[in-house]
């Protein structure tokens, strides 16, 4: 039972530290043998680890999702799809240019094409809340290019 225990661990570690390293999980990185002995309850700390990592970016403007974005996406549904009990929060967010309910808008598109993307990969509705915050939550204040690129994004928690 005590390597059984330590084998656990092991995997579990194995999975919080790819987590953390980057959020474009593929099969590659991933074999489906490597993990066939860890259950993840909802928001254990390995999910937790996936989810504060999954961010997607746009474009000025845009609200649809860059090959790079549906990538960091694939390991959220892979993770979705494996346990049917995780719930996610989909949070959208716009730089500063535009007004509030320009951005707010913006930021609630952003979030459902995010969503959508999901449902398409076989994740429940109803397991997945939408909101904006427009411009009113930036990641990186400034305003310049960089700082705007940063502050264009979906969050998922």
């Amino acid at each position: 039972m005590n390597q059984s225990i330590n084998t656990l661990f092991a995997l579990s570690l194995i999975i919080i530290i790819s987590a953390c390293s980057s959020v474009q999980i593929t099969e590659e990185a991933v074999s489906d043998q490597s993990v066939a002995g860890v259950s993840i309850t909802s928001k254990s700390t390995a999910t937790q680890a996936v989810l504060a990592n999954a961010v997607v970016y746009f474009d000025y403007d845009q609200s649809n999702l860059t090959a790079k974005s549906i990538q960091a996406l694939k390991g959220v549904s892979d993770l979705m799809k494996r346990n049917q009990k995780i719930t996610i929060s989909i949070e959208g967010h716009a730089d500063e240019r535009g007004t509030r309910e320009y951005n707010l808008a913006l930021g609630q598109r952003r979030a459902e094409s995010v969503a959508s993307y999901l449902i398409a990969n076989g994740v429940s509705r109803n397991r997945l809340i939408t909101k904006s915050y427009g411009e009113e939550r930036p990641l990186s204040l400034g305003s310049n290019d960089t700082a705007w690129s940063k502050n264009r994004r979906v969050e998922i928690k």
